[in-house]
């Protein structure tokens, strides 16, 4: 049987490298669309910019919600001292918090599972599958965040649900 605490390890490293990979390939997907001539060169000082947002940077997005929040949260400090940061590297600290997301994450799956188990990596797969499927939906210009907020609660609702009884904590199931 495969030892237990490889979740932690495993989903880390590997979320950190998607996120770089697709948000990095979104920001400059968006990069070049804004800087782009036939925009008369206009495109970063108009409200293009808050409609342009790429597939790739949705998926990145949406399947790390809460880092995305809590990175945002640290560009304003970012942005305010260097104002001609690019925007890609504001985002950089963006992806501790993926780091820290995924290693919570990794860390509750270790409490039932290891990764020999089929039904973590179900579960895994069909959150990206859906972390995925938002990217592509009529939601708006910054419908995908939404979509990625419902879809983190309800991925989080599960994650506690099915890790809870293995933490040593008793739950009440309903009967008494």
């Amino acid at each position: 049987m495969a030892s237990r605490g490889q979740f932690c390890r495993i989903l880390p490293a590997s979320q950190v490298a998607l996120a770089a990979l697709f948000g990095g390939w979104g920001l400059w997907q968006r990069n070049q669309i804004l800087s782009h001539d036939y925009l008369f060169g206009t495109g970063w000082n108009s409200t293009a910019r808050f409609h342009v947002w790429p597939w790739p940077y949705k998926v990145a997005a949406i399947s790390n919600f809460p880092a995305l929040f809590g990175g945002l949260l640290l560009t304003i400090p970012i942005s305010a001292v260097k104002p001609t940061l690019s925007e890609a590297l504001q985002l950089v600290p963006t992806l501790l918090f993926v780091l820290f997301l995924w290693l919570w994450v990794g860390l509750r799956l270790d409490r039932r599972w290891s990764v020999a188990d089929w039904t973590p990596w179900i579960a895994i797969i069909l959150f990206m599958i859906l972390s995925s499927v938002g990217a592509f939906l009529p939601l708006g210009y910054t419908g995908f965040l939404p979509y990625g907020f419902a879809l983190w609660v309800v991925a989080y609702l599960t994650l506690s649900r099915n890790t809870h009884v293995c933490s040593g904590i008793p739950h009440d199931s309903g009967t008494r």
